[in-house]
């Protein structure tokens, strides 16, 4: 129970700043075997955020997100493995991270801008990321408006907004129905 309150009260604390709840950018470690559910992050500039860089190395993996809601929040979910900031000039650049096998299933919200920004590199793309049961209601209406680059990953069932054409679409039962255009496609709008 005491962490329970310990993490609100973080939550609430950082929802002005950054993001609701947040992986990165330091993460040498690695970040692993992580659920994140039941939770309501709203009047954030975003929602969900995991960042990164070349010199981060380690990984993030294994990430699941659960009956997440937004509320007035500028970006959901963001994935950047461009996160730049380091504390000096002594990291290794070719210490790439790996981020792979995260998972968002009931995510639902209004007054969200952009739903989801995923901008993997070449170098570090984003591996195996999956959506399921997904609604969003949109303040800001653009072509696009769930954002990818250098992304795998699979969408099950019908999601709201459309995903990108980087993930592979699923039916319900779990039968592949249409598989990606690329997965490097890059549509990332910074100025939404």
């Amino acid at each position: 129970m005491y962490w329970g309150l310990h993490i609100l009260m973080i939550l609430f604390f950082i929802k002005w700043n950054s993001a609701g709840i947040s992986i990165g950018s330091e993460m040498s470690g690695g970040v692993s075997n992580v659920t994140v559910e039941n939770l309501l992050i709203w009047d954030s500039r975003r929602g969900v955020r995991i960042k990164t860089a070349p010199g981060r190395g380690a990984y993030v993996r294994q990430i699941t997100y659960r009956n997440i809601t937004f509320e007035n929040v500028r970006v959901g979910i963001v994935m950047k493995t461009d996160y730049n900031e380091h504390p000096d000039d002594g990291y290794d650049p070719m210490a790439l991270p790996i981020l792979r096998d995260i998972s968002f299933t009931t995510v639902h919200g209004q007054g969200v801008r952009v739903p989801v920004r995923i901008h993997g590199s070449e170098e570090i793309p984003v591996r195996n990321v999956t959506f399921q049961d997904m609604s969003v209601g949109l303040t800001y209406k653009k072509k696009h408006i769930f954002q990818c680059a250098f992304v795998q990953g699979r969408v099950i069932g019908t999601i709201y907004p459309a995903p990108c054409e980087n993930l592979d679409r699923y039916n319900e039962q779990g039968q592949l129905v249409k598989h990606s255009a690329s997965q490097n496609v890059t549509d990332i709008d910074y100025d939404i």
